[in-house]
């Protein structure tokens, strides 16, 4: 129907076919005229025209002014392997499929795309990402990995890792990959603004630092500046805290010292609110005692009344 309402103005429309002729370029790889050699030695071939469309890097590349050595068969191109530049070619072409990548292969297409400057790839990789980490599709070791790359490339969306990572911490922290975990990456997480306890967050931390030995004295203080002492209760200030001689007894005994304060103004409020109910019942005991006393001061008076109105009844039954 809107084909023929079309023809009527006079349109001939032909979109369908286009992107279905463009489709089987690409399928059967017609028309490829340049090749790239890639990271891994691997050689892709495709259409010039249709990059220098899609692609911002290979407009500017091809007819932009960037030096190509045409008399080679193919144009070094080592900022990918084969595998991600395909999944480019894929985008470039009209379609490409997540749901066939895994983790690393996602945050390899993310740094491919940005560096293509493909924009709406890399929105697109980031969304799947959100997707995937809503819905409980991401093992937590795959998380670890992905907030290393995301902090080492300077990604934003590291704070979708993070955040994951914050609410989970308890069961990542005991994995053996959370031990390998950047040093980038750990800062992150301490300075995140968490939903996770104190104690989880120092407890991961511990471990972390176990075999950190070589790790700067100066790194170490920053980590630990991260944690407030007030923060922890008393039983995790004296169970765990302390024995890890991460802070001074003298810092741990004042936070101690101030709880034990709290406390005590707390038992004192308590006393004090106990004493005022207690006076409060007494009153009410007393109020009642009054009601009492007026009751049995008006027993007589109740009495001599029934008795004329029953002496009253009784003449009346006479009459």
């Amino acid at each position: 129907m809107a084909a023929k309402d079309e023809m009527k103005k006079g349109v001939f429309n032909q979109k369908e076919n286009l992107l279905r002729d463009i489709s089987r370029v690409y399928r059967e790889g017609l028309y490829s005229d340049i090749t790239f050699l890639m990271a891994d030695d691997v050689s892709l071939s495709t259409n010039r025209f249709m990059l220098a469309c899609r692609v911002p890097y290979f407009a500017t590349m091809l007819h932009g002014g960037l030096p190509v050595d045409q008399t080679n068969n193919s144009i070094p191109l080592n900022c990918c392997d084969s595998k991600t530049f395909q999944q480019i070619l894929n985008y470039v072409w009209g379609e490409i499929s997540f749901s066939d990548l895994n983790i690393q292969s996602l945050l390899d297409l993310l740094e491919a795309s940005r560096f293509f400057c493909l924009d709406s790839l890399v929105d697109g990789v980031v969304e799947y990402l959100q997707y995937l980490l809503d819905s409980q599709q991401v093992e937590f070791k795959d998380c670890l990995t992905a907030l290393d790359f995301l902090i080492l490339h300077k990604f934003t969306a590291s704070d979708l890792f993070l955040k994951f990572i914050d609410q989970n911490l308890s069961s990542i922290s005991s994995l053996p990959e959370f031990d390998t975990v950047s040093e980038y990456s750990m800062q992150a997480l301490l300075k995140y603004e968490k939903t996770s306890t104190e104690i989880v967050l120092f407890t991961a931390l511990s471990k972390w630092l176990e075999n950190k030995a070589s790790l700067p004295a100066n790194v170490r203080m920053e980590m630990l500046s991260c944690f407030n002492l007030e923060r922890f209760t008393k039983n995790d200030l004296v169970n765990i805290v302390r024995k890890t001689n991460f802070f001074e007894d003298k810092d741990i005994c004042d936070v101690l010292e101030k709880h034990l304060e709290n406390q005590l103004k707390q038992l004192q409020a308590k006393d004090k609110y106990i004493g005022e109910a207690n006076k409060l019942i007494d009153r009410m005991h007393g109020q009642i005692e009054a009601l009492h006393g007026q009751i049995e001061a008006q027993q007589p008076t109740i009495e001599e009344s029934e008795r004329r109105i029953k002496e009253a009844l009784m003449v009346l039954m006479t009459q």
